[in-house]
């Protein structure tokens, strides 16, 4: 469902699921379960709140993303001189996210 109420019923599935939605749900938690996945969650959790989220790092990582989408610009959202690079400011962000805050 979407955030508007409306109801998705024709999610495409990848090939290998088999058209099953419980397969392809048991696979995905099998791989995040996986030894692979816990012993490179540390270097996902850098990327996504950690020291790797901005700057030199990001760039060598591979990490860098729209400006408007890293919390520094949130206060685009309150420039009330123009309206229009307001409404756009809150339009990136509604249709693409934002970056988490960097914890660490």
């Amino acid at each position: 469902m979407t955030q508007c109420g409306e109801v998705v019923s024709n999610v495409d599935l990848p090939p290998w699921a088999g058209g099953n939605p419980y397969f392809l749900v048991a696979q995905l938690r099998q791989m995040l379960e996986s030894d692979f996945v816990g012993e490179h969650i540390g270097d996902w959790i850098d990327l996504i709140f950690g020291y790797k989220q901005k700057g030199k790092e990001a760039i060598d990582n591979y990490n860098v993303y729209y400006y408007l989408t890293y919390e520094d610009y949130i206060h685009c959202l309150e420039d009330e001189k123009d309206e229009v690079y307001k409404k756009s400011c809150e339009a990136q962000i509604v249709h693409f996210g934002q970056i988490p805050p960097q914890l660490f």
